[in-house]
C-alpha cells in the first residue's frame, strides 16, 4: 500500500461509503472530497464533510498509518491545523490538534474492494517497460488521445519553462535568450552543456557586430569553442586563426572552453561538433534578428529557417584538417525538424506565456502538428504495443509519456492507467 493509491481512492471515491463512522465512532458524511494539493501542505484542500451534525470545511491529509502524521511533523506545523479529517489506511494512532481537540480518522482498509487493489499492484509492478501495453488496446482511443495531448501539454510547457527562466536570467532580453536556447539546442543533447557555455560567453549583441562577414563569426565561434589551438597548412584554419586572435584582443575575450570538453566519441561524422559550430555560424551570419524572424515569421518561414548551408570550407569537412568524401553538410532534415520542435515550439510558447499573446501559442501547437513524427526507439516501442503516432505533437507526448509516466510507474495521474484500474 502507498499514499499515491489512497489519494487515487479518496479522489474518486472508490470504496464503500455506506454506514461511515470515524475511528471514534461519529457519523461521517463526505460532501466534497476537496482538490488534490501538489504543493506543500495538506493533501486535499477546501473539503466538505459533516461529523455527526457538524459541517466542516477544511483540509484533508492521508496517510498510511496515522501514526505517521507524527512521523511527518504535522502536529508542528500549522499549514495542517486546518485539517478536519485524516483519511488512513489503518488507524493505529488517536491524533490531536496542538489545541488538544482530536482529528477525525477515516479508516479505509476494510472498505476499498480487493480486486482494485489487486488491479494497481499488477500494473505498477508490471516487468513491461509501459505497464499498460498488453491491455491498452482494450481502452478507447478517445482516452488514448488524451493521455497524449495531455503529456505533449506537460512536455512543451517544462521547456518553455526553462525559456522563461533563461529570459528572466537575461533581465527580458529575447534575442539574447533566444541565441542562447537555440544554440544549446544545437547541441543535440551529446554536446548541449559546451554548446550553451560557448553563447554564454559570446554575447549576441557581439556577434552581430561581425553579420556581415561569416568568417568572423566562425572566428569567434570557434576560437571561444576552445577549438583553434594552433595554426596550420589550411588557409582557412589559419585566417579564423588570425582573425580570432585580432577580436579577442580587441573585446579582452578568451575561450570559454577546450577541446576536450566536446564529444566526438561514438558520433556519426554529421553531427560533429565542429560542423555543427559551423552550421551554426551559417544561421547567425544569414538571419539577422532571430527573435523576430521567429515571431513573426509564417509557419512556413520557421519550417525553412535551418534551411542554410554552411561555408565552403565546411561543405567538404567534418573536422578540422581532415576532407570527407561526401560534400554539402547543410542540417540534414531530421536535424532541422528536431531543432524545430526542441528549440523554436518552446521560445513560442514562452513568449506567448509572458506577452499573454494565446496566438504564438497556437503557433507552436500547429507547428508541432505539421511536423511528421520522430523517428526513435521510444516511438518504435508506441507503435508496437498499439499506439501510432501522427505527428511531432504526437510523438512529443509519447516521449513525454514513457520517460515520465510509464518509466516512473505513474499510472494513477495517467487517464489510461486509471480507467484500467477501474474497469
Amino acid at each position: 500500500m502507498n499514499e499515491s493509491f489512497l489519494h487515487y481512492v479518496w479522489q474518486f471515491v472508490y470504496f464503500n461509503t455506506s454506514n461511515l463512522l470515524t475511528a471514534e465512532g461519529e457519523q461521517l458524511q463526505i460532501i466534497k472530497q476537496g482538490n488534490h494539493n501538489t504543493n506543500a501542505g495538506p493533501d486535499f484542500l477546501q473539503a466538505k464533510i459533516y461529523v455527526g451534525s457538524i459541517q466542516w470545511v477544511g483540509s484533508v491529509e492521508i496517510h498510511i498509518k496515522s501514526s505517521d502524521w507524527i512521523s511527518h511533523k504535522h502536529q508542528t506545523d500549522l499549514a495542517y491545523e486546518n485539517v478536519v479529517l485524516h483519511v488512513v489506511w489503518e488507524n493505529d494512532k488517536q491524533i490531536m490538534r496542538a489545541d488538544g481537540t482530536r482529528i477525525p480518522t477515516l479508516e479505509l482498509k476494510e472498505r476499498v474492494d480487493q480486486k482494485l487493489i489487486l488491479k494497481y499492484r499488477n500494473l505498477v509492478n508490471s516487468p513491461l517497460t509501459i505497464a499498460c501495453e498488453r491491455s491498452i488496446r482494450q481502452v478507447d482511443s478517445i482516452l488514448t488521445l488524451s493521455m497524449i495531448e495531455q503529456a505533449a501539454t506537460r512536455r512543451v510547457e517544462a521547456k518553455s519553462s526553462e525559456v522563461i527562466n533563461l529570459v528572466n536570467q537575461n533581465n527580458g532580453d529575447w534575442d539574447e535568450t533566444t541565441y542562447q536556447w537555440i544554440a544549446k539546442n544545437f547541441g543535440f543533447k551529446v554536446n548541449t552543456d559546451p554548446f550553451f557555455q560557448l553563447a554564454k560567453s559570446l554575447p549576441y549583441k557581439l556577434v552581430r557586430k561581425h553579420s556581415n562577414s561569416q568568417l568572423q563569426i566562425e572566428a569567434l565561434l570557434f576560437g571561444q569553442a576552445g577549438m583553434l589551438t594552433t595554426k596550420t597548412k589550411s588557409d582557412y584554419i589559419t585566417s579564423l586563426y588570425t582573425e580570432y586572435h585580432f577580436l579577442s584582443n580587441k573585446y579582452s575575450i578568451e575561450p570559454a572552453l577546450n577541446f576536450s570538453q566536446w564529444k566526438f566519441l561514438r558520433l556519426r561524422p554529421a553531427n560533429f561538433p565542429t560542423l555543427r559550430v559551423a552550421q551554426f555560424a551559417s544561421l547567425l551570419q544569414s538571419t539577422q534578428g532571430l527573435f523576430s524572424k521567429i515571431i513573426e515569421g509564417s509557419v512556413s518561414d520557421l519550417l525553412s529557417l535551418f534551411d542554410t548551408a554552411p561555408s565552403i570550407y565546411w561543405q567538404s569537412h567534418y573536422h578540422f584538417s581532415k576532407p570527407s568524401v561526401k560534400g554539402a553538410h547543410a542540417l540534414g532534415r531530421s536535424s532541422k525538424e528536431i531543432l524545430l520542435i526542441n528549440a523554436i515550439v518552446p521560445i513560442l510558447i514562452a513568449y506567448g506565456k509572458l506577452a499573454d499573446d494565446q496566438h504564438q501559442i497556437e503557433r507552436a501547437v500547429e507547428l508541432l502538428q505539421q511536423l511528421p513524427a520522430e523517428k526513435n526507439k521510444i516511438i518504435t516501442y508506441w507503435q508496437e504495443v498499439g499506439v501510432v503516432a501522427k505527428s511531432a505533437f504526437d510523438t512529443q507526448g509519447l516521449i513525454e509519456q514513457h520517460n515520465h509516466m510509464c518509466l516512473k510507474r505513474q499510472c494513477l495521474n495517467c487517464v489510461v492507467g486509471t480507467t484500467l484500474i477501474k474497469s
